[in-house]
């Protein structure tokens, strides 16, 4: 496989240093152990698209790991029958001080932890510490100013330990112990699919298509001349289907087996109608309808992203591993009628006959975790955020930023409504009181914005048995993924 070598090279040599660092931030041989290896494992999946030195890829990877064990609290004590056995060497007095130096560091916040680590022992800039941890280059310097403060006033400090040599495996036995986390890492996807598809199919009621807040959809729909141009990777999915057929070649049909139900599906269409035609498009799967488009003169442009209730899937028959059809046809053609007298509204009568050469097209897709989704290369100098309330009243609107808090306090009408915009890929999940709401997602360097509205009636939150009344305080809560650059969510309150 293209780039094994290179990978188990990497192992060998650097994760020693790697684990270190890893050191540094549980204080804990077997968790440093364990946090290293499975910053490698997760890293190998982009190996061959890291440009570069692939260390600050890893190290940025490891960084992100140790934040979700921090918040997950894996790292918390685990009780075991029989105490380990220590390796000691230097004199008691040496060991005493090295403890309460972790004491002292394992009591600093986890955001003041990383930010030490990373600014003393890998020598890292503000602006690289900001970059790994997705703060402001403020942000770093209070963090680091705090956390020194708070260490210094502990009189024995001395020197920050590491790990003994002859306590961590040998490089070639942590390959071999990297290389089986990839494997279990595989096994693993392969189980959870098998267990999502179970709880799918076992899902009652729903409907067939429930589109998702998303994107700009003027800036997201792909323009193309045909449908085998459309990307491999697009917006966080893997495309597993391009299908196309002329108008008069219709009806067609097409199949694959999806391997999840999470897929999507991008509706397209081509066709010079003029100004008295109107087409409808079609696409079903498994002979229940699921998306439309309209056509355009020039390219084909798609409708957006269409995502599929689970429950309405399960009607339809389509199941993971299963082949399903696709079939692509032509809904009811519509002709515009005379006016009936000067000035009278436009009416629109069945009828019509298409052009032969219109093209249907549509492609599925299916999720890529972001961690293995294949990002456009960053440029050299990101393109400043500029913050906009489009439209919104900047007076009564709430913001939240990356520099900053990642909370606040919004007053709570029939809904919120949300837009957000980032630099850089990543994620940013939203929780309202605690119970997530929304998971908004870029993939590329564009700025592109979201939007979505969140009211009682959002699936999570009337899970929950969320009913605010009018006027009562709701905390809104962001949790960034990824991000490395700027950001900010602006939120409104709406009433009627």
């Amino acid at each position: 496989m293209a780039g094994t070598a290179e990978f188990d090279e990497f192992v060998r040599t650097r994760s020693r240093h790697l684990l270190r660092i890893a050191y540094l931030l549980t204080g804990d041989h077997a968790l440093a152990e364990d946090l290293l290896q499975t910053a490698l494992a997760r890293s190998w999946s982009a190996w061959r698209r890291i440009d570069g030195d692939p260390e600050a890829y890893v190290r940025q990877v490891l960084v992100n790991t140790y934040n979700s064990w921090w918040r997950r609290r894996w790292n918390g004590e685990r009780p075991t029958e029989a105490l380990p056995e220590q390796p000691i060497s230097a004199p008691q007095v040496a060991v005493d001080e090295r403890d309460q130096v972790w004491r002292a560091l394992s009591r600093l916040p986890r955001q003041q932890k990383l930010v030490l680590v990373l600014r003393y022992f890998e020598d890292l800039s503000e602006a690289e510490i900001a970059s790994a941890l997705g703060i402001s280059n403020g942000s770093v310097k209070s963090h680091a100013s705090k956390a020194l403060a708070k260490l210094r006033l502990d009189p024995t400090l001395r020197v920050l330990p590491s790990p003994g040599d002859d306590d961590v495996p040998a490089g070639n036995e942590r390959v071999a112990a990297v290389r089986e986390r990839i494997a279990q890492r595989r096994r693993g996807r392969l189980a959870a699919l098998i267990a999502a598809c179970a709880v799918l199919l076992a899902a009652v009621g729903g409907y067939l298509v429930a589109p998702r807040a998303d994107r700009d959809e003027a800036a997201d729909r792909p323009k193309i001349q045909d449908v085998s141009d459309f990307p491999e990777y697009y917006n966080g999915y893997h495309t597993v289907l391009r299908a196309q057929v002329r108008f008069d070649q219709r009806p067609a049909s097409f199949t694959w087996t999806p391997s999840t139900l999470d897929f999507a599906v991008f509706p397209m269409c081509k066709a010079v109608l003029g100004d008295d035609l109107h087409v409808m498009t079609k696409i079903s799967i498994n002979g229940t309808y699921v998306a439309g488009s309209s056509c355009y003169p020039d390219e084909l442009v798609g409708g957006g992203r269409i995502t599929a209730s689970r429950e309405g899937l399960r009607a339809a028959g389509v199941q993971v591993g299963k082949p399903a059809t696709v079939t692509l046809t032509i809904g009811e053609v519509e002709t515009r009628l005379a006016d009936s007298a000067p000035g009278s509204v436009q009416t629109w009568g069945s009828g019509g006959t298409p052009p032969a050469d219109g093209i249907i097209a549509v492609v599925i897709g299916e999720p890529v975790p972001f961690d293995e989704f294949p990002l456009p290369p960053r440029p050299a100098e990101l393109k400043p955020l500029t913050r906009t309330y489009d439209g919104g009243d900047p007076e009564s609107a709430a913001m939240i930023e990356s520099g900053g808090t990642h909370s606040s306090t919004v007053r709570w009408g029939d809904k919120l409504e949300l837009l957000c915009r980032s630099q850089t890929p990543g994620l940013l999940r939203i929780r309202v009181d605690g119970i997530e709401v929304q998971t908004m997602s870029w993939w590329d360097y564009r700025q592109g914005g979201w939007s979505a509205q969140i009211d009682s009636a959002t699936p999570a939150l009337k899970d929950a048995g969320f009913h605010p009344a009018p006027g009562t305080d709701v905390t809104v809560t962001v949790e960034p993924q990824y991000l490395t650059g700027d950001w900010y969510l602006t939120i409104w309150s709406v009433t009627g």
